[in-house]
């Protein structure tokens, strides 16, 4: 059982990091010109260094629970569950389209990894 606790760590984690680098992206403190101007000015926002924290914890956390989870289907649950968060975090969040048709593959998608992990 501890197992799936980290992988939900894991995704959770996952989610969290990839809103946080987005936020990061979006939210720069000035607009400063020149590629490393740009970079130093992301790599040293808050929002980015969480976001890091976050990805390394949550490697160390799908590690551990790969030790008693089949990567065929820690895996798949893993990044579609992310992919579910991340759409639906960045409608809300962002305001980026989630419309009908992304709804429909979101769907899709989750049935096909329900069948993967199933055999």
């Amino acid at each position: 059982m501890m197992h799936w606790l980290l992988l939900l760590v894991t995704i959770i984690l996952t989610a969290v990091a990839n809103i946080s680098l987005k936020y990061a992206a979006l939210h720069r403190q000035s607009e400063v010109k020149g590629i490393v101007a740009n970079l130093w000015e992301i790599f040293t926002t808050p929002a980015l260094i969480f976001g890091i924290g976050c990805l390394g914890i949550a490697v160390i956390a799908y590690a551990v629970a790969l030790r008693n989870i089949n990567l065929s289907v820690g895996y798949p649950v893993m990044t579609t569950s992310v992919v579910v968060l991340v759409a639906v975090f960045s409608a809300f969040f962002f305001g980026e389209p989630f419309n009908v048709v992304k709804a429909v593959g979101t769907v899709i998608v989750i049935c096909g990894v329900i069948l993967l992990s199933q055999s």
